[in-house]
């Protein structure tokens, strides 16, 4: 089995888990970012993964960046985690010294992306990639 058919498994298996868990949840996809170069400049700034709160699709890297190796699948499923948490504590408007701000990471967002990825380890299939 080939990294990416492997990484599409896991995710859509730590997908179905947290759909389970919270009925709230549109139905959620996870598609691999596909580069069109052999190498990333991150001097430039690198997107691990990026999601669309209107369609719920979660696009997330597979590959390192400078030299394409396959990443980890633990680190596939903690950026995952932190994609759904986006989902489950959308961003909101605030307002600091007359000026609004765009909350899309703060305290309770990181909190739950933690939740997501205890409910990845305490899973008896996820579990086992954890160690």
């Amino acid at each position: 089995m080939d990294h990416q058919s492997l990484v599409q498994s896991v995710c859509d298996q730590a997908l179905q888990l947290i759909k389970s868990s919270s009925n709230k949840l549109r139905p959620l996809k996870f598609r691999p970012m596909i580069r069109k170069n052999d190498r990333v400049n991150t001097r430039q700034g690198y997107i691990i993964g990026r999601t669309n709160l209107k369609t719920g699709l979660i696009t997330i890297d597979i590959f390192t960046p400078k030299f394409r190796k396959p990443k980890a699948i633990t680190s596939i499923l903690r950026i995952l985690a932190h994609e759904i948490a986006h989902h489950q504590k959308p961003p909101y408007r605030s307002r600091f010294r007359h000026k609004t701000i765009i909350r899309r990471h703060y305290p309770a967002f990181y909190k739950q992306v933690n939740k997501n990825i205890l409910k990845f380890k305490n899973d008896r299939h996820l579990s086992s990639l954890f160690k």
